[in-house]
């Protein structure tokens, strides 16, 4: 059985596919599988929260198996350049892969394609169409207020609600409204999955809703990502405040680098925790004061404290933003924080009472 496709697109393909597999005891389950058909050759794999495809044109007989080591065949695929003809031989338990491409080839063992899993059953409840690199885009935005360690399913995801796209945990939020959706349903899913959409590139993609699943999908990609289910409730308006009491702007820069400059001066401080007042912010550690200035647009009265590490993280989600607004409600309410379509949520931190003191 033999069939040939374009080797810089079965290497895209292999590559797109390597951080899938999963680490299981049963060693089929680490590697891809490929099915070839009269006009095209699949490769899939899956570590059983995530399943993803990739299909190409190809040339040839109807045939399957699992790579057995596909790490190692990826590596070689690399330096194939042409059409690459491949050939399944030998007999159930014992057969293998020739690969020839030009001066080039090796042949491989395989696994028998029945002893790979099958994907799950999808049923969708709810159907959209948006840009992949835009999703992707928004999810890596916002990824840093996910909480891989956190015992609340609810922050160890990305949450598509309404026509935000966005992430919370304990300490802060991060929102972008760019990915052009409207969803009716929210649904949460994890971003190791969602960070498989860049094997779409740029193109359009149709995005699928089930009970347990979500299917991400064009004619050529496949991502069946598992929902994070059994959450407490959460909606965006619930974290970010409707009302604030003020509002002032500054360039994301200044305010960068002066957190910068008090983090370089504390050190490996456990809690870099920063006061602000009318565009001062202000560092005590270990019996002494550092001070830098980040120019706002207009006064501000209420004094409120914030760990330095947390606002770094919200105000790189900005990074292509020059200007950043800051409202404020009170010396212990949220602190939000909007540019462009995109906002964050910070939650401030209670200060010592030398800390509160004037700098």
């Amino acid at each position: 059985m033999r069939s040939s496709v374009d080797a810089a697109a079965f290497y895209k393909a292999m590559t797109a596919l390597m951080d899938i597999p999963a680490k299981s005891p049963v060693k089929v389950l680490q590697e891809i599988k490929a099915e070839f058909t009269a006009d095209h050759c699949t490769l899939s794999a899956t570590d059983f929260g995530t399943w993803l495809s990739v299909t190409i044109p190809a040339s040839g007989d109807d045939f399957a198996f699992v790579f057995w080591n596909s790490a190692g065949v990826q590596k070689v695929c690399r330096y194939f350049a042409g059409q690459l003809e491949l050939e399944l031989s030998g007999q159930r338990k014992s057969q293998i892969i020739t690969m020839r491409c030009r001066d080039k080839g090796g042949k491989f063992p395989v696994y028998e394609a029945e002893e790979c899993p099958t994907w799950p059953e999808f049923e969708a409840k709810q159907r959209y169409t948006a840009n992949a690199a835009i999703i992707l885009k928004c999810v890596k935005q916002v990824k840093y207020a996910v909480d891989l360690r956190s015992t609340r399913p609810e922050y160890q995801g990305v949450l598509f609600q309404s026509k935000h796209i966005w992430a919370v945990e304990g300490h802060r939020a991060g929102c972008c409204d760019d990915g052009g959706l409207d969803v009716e349903t929210p649904f949460l899913v994890g971003v190791s999955a969602l960070e498989q959409l860049k094997a779409f590139g740029a193109a359009d993609m149709q995005i699928s809703v089930a009970d347990n699943w979500v299917l991400f999908q064009n004619e050529h990609v496949c991502l069946l990502a598992k929902r994070i289910l059994n959450v407490t409730p959460i909606t965006y308006e619930s974290v970010v405040p409707q009302k604030w009491n003020e509002e002032f702007c500054f360039h994301r820069k200044d305010f960068v680098q002066a957190l910068k400059y008090l983090l370089a001066c504390v050190g490996k401080a456990d809690k870099p925790y920063v006061r602000f007042h009318n565009g001062t912010v202000s560092l005590h550690v270990n019996g002494c004061l550092y001070k830098a200035a980040v120019p706002i647009s207009m006064e501000s009265s209420i004094i409120f404290g914030f760990d330095a590490r947390f606002m770094l993280d919200a105000l790189t989600q900005f990074e292509k933003q020059d200007m950043v607004t800051m409202r404020l409600t009170s010396p212990l309410g949220a602190i939000s924080l909007i540019a462009g379509s995109s906002s964050a949520i910070v939650l401030p931190v209670r200060l010592r009472e030398e800390e509160q003191k004037a700098a």
